[in-house]
């Protein structure tokens, strides 16, 4: 006798009930995707934070080395390099160069001829400025903060002025100068201007020349990688013209006309709300944007001449 197999049978969904299933999966990614993305920037916050506290360390240990900080900038070919440059002597050194030892890069470090260029900017034509095939394109990830998206990197400007360059890579973390160029004629040691900040053109403070406190003073702070322009800086590879980073004159985040990025010299970051400063004792500390001129101006300043309250 034959038994007859019994059959299951499969109801498949309705529209509607695929559609409800649809609208709840929709939700929940609704809801968890912001969480997420939260958690993401708040991994990138802490990285650049974290960045940032080395880069501090390798200002301490340069100091340590030559008892002084490293200059910002090297024979710039600046609107006053006439004033203070020799013929043939444009160099276009940055900061970030020097401090390639202390940054795990001495290997990079030794492959550069400190003798000649390393950057073509040279705004009068004085003459002695060029590339370095060894850069070319070279990033450090430690100088670049993950939450700022590629922008124009490698970087390059043809025209032989003040922003000439060659395979050029951004780097988030500005030497925080006291004005541009335009206003500022001699090189740091020869400023005898009364609101010096830490960094200057060839040349930077000694620890002892900051009569701050040491949580009252920045060394460097962030700039984003976008400006109101792509041609500005500053670059890891050499000097241009907007190589200076200024919170006095632009504050922080500033938005130049409506652009959603910052101007020149402007300091910031794509973190909500404000940028990370290195300050005198090492440690690194979240500004807010909303934070007034007088308190910027003491917090970048090495004098207790224009010491205000501040806000921690």
């Amino acid at each position: 006798m034959m038994t007859r197999r019994s059959r299951t049978r499969f109801r498949g969904f309705t529209l509607v009930e695929l559609l409800v299933v649809i609208a709840i999966i929709a939700v929940l990614v609704a809801l968890i995707l912001p969480a997420v993305q939260l958690a993401r920037e708040a991994a990138r916050k802490t990285q650049c934070r974290s960045q940032l506290k080395n880069l501090g360390l390798a200002l301490y240990n340069y100091h340590e080395d030559n008892q002084v900080l490293p200059p910002s900038y090297i024979n710039g070919g600046e609107y006053h390099s006439a004033s203070y440059v020799g013929a043939n002597r444009i160099r276009n050194t940055t900061g970030y160069l020097l401090l390639l030892p202390y940054l795990d890069q001495g290997t990079l470090f030794q492959k550069i001829n400190f003798d000649q260029a390393t950057g073509r900017a040279d705004w009068h034509g004085l003459g002695g400025g060029g590339s370095q095939a060894v850069l070319d394109n070279v990033e450090i990830g430690m100088l670049r903060c993950p939450s700022d998206p590629r922008y124009d990197d490698p970087h390059n400007r043809s025209t032989l002025d003040m922003y000439a360059i060659d395979n050029a890579t951004r780097v988030s973390y500005g030497f925080v100068h006291r004005h541009h160029e335009y206003a500022v004629v001699n090189t740091y040691r020869a400023d005898r201007a009364n609101n010096k900040t830490a960094f200057g053109k060839n040349g930077a403070a000694r620890m002892r020349d900051i009569t701050d406190p040491d949580t009252a003073t920045i060394l460097m702070i962030e700039t984003p990688f976008q400006k109101s322009a792509a041609a500005y800086g500053p670059f890891l590879q050499a000097y241009v013209h907007t190589h200076p980073i200024l919170p006095i004159q632009y504050g922080i985040n500033y938005d130049y006309q409506g652009s959603g990025a910052p101007y020149a010299w402007g300091a910031g970051s794509r973190h909500d709300g404000g940028a990370h400063a290195i300050f005198k004792d090492g440690s690194v500390r979240f500004l807010n944007e909303n934070m007034t001129h007088d308190i910027l101006k003491s917090l970048v300043t090495i004098s207790m001449n224009d010491l205000a309250e501040l806000p921690f």
